[in-house]
């Protein structure tokens, strides 16, 4: 198994626009882009970052996770990993007990990445695996 660099990690904001001038204005990060990928997003680096995107949605209001977390959205969602071959690696990882979200890594239009989703051993953190982006 090789998962690669921190590619990129999600968080819930109750009002977008604050978080993004809190991030922008305060702290420096840059904007990447911006996506409509589940809702709006803003894709963000830290000022001296890695390339580490910090990705900012707006925390639905009432919306309930289906994992263990009784307070519902927590303000961390998951974390990606970059991975040189998604499918060899989901197979890899499938084969030693890993049980997915999906029945195969999937493409996903909007922000052009190929992803494979499943949880830690506990059932509560989410962890993607997503093809390098080129």
């Amino acid at each position: 198994m090789a998962l690669g660099k921190i590619n990129h990690i999600e968080f819930f904001v109750d009002d977008l626009e604050k978080a993004e001038e809190y991030f922008t204005k305060k702290l420096g990060f840059k904007v990447v882009r911006r996506t409509e990928h589940a809702g709006k997003a803003i894709e963000l680096v830290a000022p001296a970052g890695e390339g580490i995107i910090f990705e900012l949605h707006p925390r639905k209001v009432g919306a309930q996770r289906k994992d263990k977390d009784p307070l519902g959205w927590p303000a961390f969602n998951h974390v990606a990993f970059e991975v040189d071959d998604i499918n060899k690696e989901f197979e890899e990882l499938k084969s030693k007990g890993v049980k997915f979200m999906q029945d195969a890594p999937s493409f996903n239009p909007l922000t052009g990445r190929t992803l494979a989703d499943t949880y830690d051993a506990d059932g509560r953190m989410w962890i993607q695996l997503q093809d390098k982006e080129k």
